[in-house]
């Protein structure tokens, strides 16, 4: 009989045995061959955004905020196809705008609160505001579309996509830059050719033969329109 290893006596650990190193020596005449290129890969660049970067360029945080609040609300009375909506119910809903607390200062949430609801009591009230919001076939709001062009995905945000009543393609774009003084119609085109290739992009992600594009201003009841 073997006697047990007393307690806390604990027994030999096995000799690890390491096998003997055996070096090889190539013969002085190998010539290495020659390695192949390292495969190239490239990343696809990140997604490019093409919404509202040209219309901010210029403009101070409160207009970025009043614009990013009227397309907000612009697309829930698009949703609604107008039902329900009066200038009353806009009026109303102010203290519900909250742009205090989307960045806008304190002293400016006024003037602020008061562009917003001339905006889309504008549109409300005008014929070709109604004609956009209103139900139409095929309507989008809001609609996000990705394409890839080279190797970059480009995202766009098409602020209203429907089809007319003899089955057009429109993509419309809000626009709440306003303009002090006169000339309206000369602000208005400038901003036509400004945007043109916005738009025109636009147009290309969407890949119809034949689509309408146009521009419309809510603090101007403004609108222009072209064919792509």
């Amino acid at each position: 009989m073997h006697a047990n290893p007393s307690p806390g006596v604990h027994a030999p650990a096995a000799v690890k045995v390491v096998p003997p190193q055996t070096l090889k020596r190539f013969a002085a005449e190998l010539v290495m061959p020659v390695l192949p290129s390292g495969a190239q890969w490239q990343a696809p660049a990140p997604d490019a955004q093409d919404h509202e970067v040209i219309e901010f360029s210029w403009a101070g945080e409160t207009a970025r905020h009043v614009g990013t609040v009227v397309h907000r609300w612009l697309q829930r009375l698009a949703d609604d196809a107008l039902e329900g909506w009066t200038p009353a119910r806009i009026e109303a809903m102010r203290p519900r705008l909250a742009l205090e607390r989307r960045g806008v200062r304190p002293a400016e949430c006024n003037e602020a609160a008061t562009r917003v609801v001339r905006a889309l009591t504008q549109t409300l009230t005008d014929e070709r505001g109604r004609w956009l919001l209103g139900p139409r076939a095929d309507a989008r709001s809001e609609y996000r579309v990705r394409r890839l062009v080279g190797n970059v995905m480009h995202s766009y945000v098409m602020d209203r996509v429907f089809r007319d009543d003899n089955g057009v393609r429109w993509i419309a774009d809000y626009k709440t830059s306003g303009h002090e003084g006169s000339d309206v119609d000369v602000f208005l085109d400038r901003e036509r050719l400004r945007y043109e290739a916005q738009l025109a992009r636009y147009a290309a992600a969407l890949g119809e033969p034949r689509t309408k594009l146009g521009l419309y201003f809510p603090l101007l009841a403004g609108w222009r329109e072209w064919e792509k």
